[in-house]
């Protein structure tokens, strides 16, 4: 069975134990149904269910998550069925209770394989959450894939530029800043999920799914690359300051909300993040407190972060890479960003992947 089968395979394992649970702890029966794709969506959900309860029937898309620890993952699969304008569940193997009332805050319906839901609907509502069976067998934790800081390098380096996945890994390994090794041993990884076909040779290799691997991308940057940066933050006299900076003395780049300002003159910045060369952060630093009265601040809205990427990735001068952008906006939890979010995504990343 080739990698994306054993995905199936997996999903429809994993909705099926779920419906089992639900049953047991609500009584409320369920059935899985061939998935349909939608015309003109690139996302294709993972199963579809019907629920039944009393004399009505309830019908919802899926999707599947081997592993969910975070609130950014949930929020990730609630603005995937906005987008579809329709009801969704989410379906993993345990939601803990902070979670559990994370999704019933934002509205998000989900089951877990210990029984553990949240739905609502006509006729129908549905709460159970703490619930975990100490002799069921735990599920193992999904393999890291792009979940350590240097494979995400890597990622970055195929979403913002995806001819590079024709390339050689040496090649690949000096785009993302990382050993060959590395370069080598996430492809395979990500070959292995069904990300990209590898066959070989270098001419033989496909991104299969970006859009899932952008999703995974955005969900990890924050909480395993980002926080290995060397980072200092600091608060400004004037909130407008960086208005007055173009930063085009200083070996950097503008990211987070002033970047999805100058992207799509949509988003007022509330935060300042700048991302430096790490060879000239010292003297950038200097610069930029001497000339804007910044002051150190660990709670402060300026961030100085060390850049990460080749410039190659930079889609205008000045500015992250709007995958980087995205990412940052998304992390924030913030309404006020998301809709920024999906009009970079809709103008700076899918246009890459045609």
């Amino acid at each position: 069975m080739n990698t994306l089968g054993h995905t199936l395979e997996r999903d429809r394992k994993q909705v099926e134990e779920a419906l089992a649970a639900l049953q047991a702890h609500t009584g409320i029966g369920g059935v899985t149904n061939a998935v349909e794709v939608l015309p003109g969506r690139s996302y294709v959900v993972d199963a579809r269910i019907d629920l039944h309860v009393e004399n009505e029937t309830h019908h919802y898309l899926v999707e599947c998550k081997s592993f969910i620890d975070r609130k950014a993952q949930v929020e990730q699969v609630r603005r995937q069925f906005s987008d579809l304008g329709t009801e969704g569940v989410l379906v993993a193997p345990y939601l803990s209770r902070e979670l559990a009332e994370y999704c019933r805050k934002i509205g998000q319906q989900f089951i877990d394989t210990h029984g553990n839901a949240y739905l609502r609907g006509p006729g129908l509502f549905v709460f159970v959450s703490g619930e975990r069976q100490e002799d069921k067998q735990r599920t193992p934790r999904a393999s890291k894939g792009i979940a350590n800081a240097a494979s995400l390098r890597v990622a970055l380096a195929l979403l913002g530029a995806p001819h590079l996945v024709n390339a050689t890994f040496k090649n690949i390994a000096a785009a993302a800043g990382v050993s060959l090794g590395t370069a080598n041993n996430t492809i395979d990884e990500l070959a292995r999920r069904g990300y990209l076909i590898n066959k070989g040779s270098a001419q033989q290799r496909k991104l299969l799914e970006p859009m899932r691997l952008l999703d995974e991308w955005a969900i990890n940057y924050p909480s395993v690359l980002r926080p290995k940066l060397l980072r200092r933050r600091f608060s400004p006299p004037d909130r407008e300051w960086w208005m007055q900076e173009s930063l085009a003395d200083c070996a950097a780049v503008w990211g987070g909300e002033v970047a999805a300002h100058a992207l799509t003159n949509y988003l007022k910045p509330a935060t300042q993040a700048i991302y430096v060369r790490a060879d000239k952060v010292d003297d950038t630093t200097r610069q930029l407190v001497k000339h804007h009265r910044l002051r150190p601040d660990p709670n402060g809205s300026v961030e100085l972060l060390e850049k990460f990427w080749h410039s190659d990735l930079e889609t205008r001068p000045g500015i992250a890479p709007p995958i980087v952008v995205y990412a940052e906006l998304l992390a924030l939890l913030d309404p006020r960003t998301y809709e920024t979010a999906d009009l970079i995504k809709e103008k700076w990343i899918d246009p890459t992947f045609g």
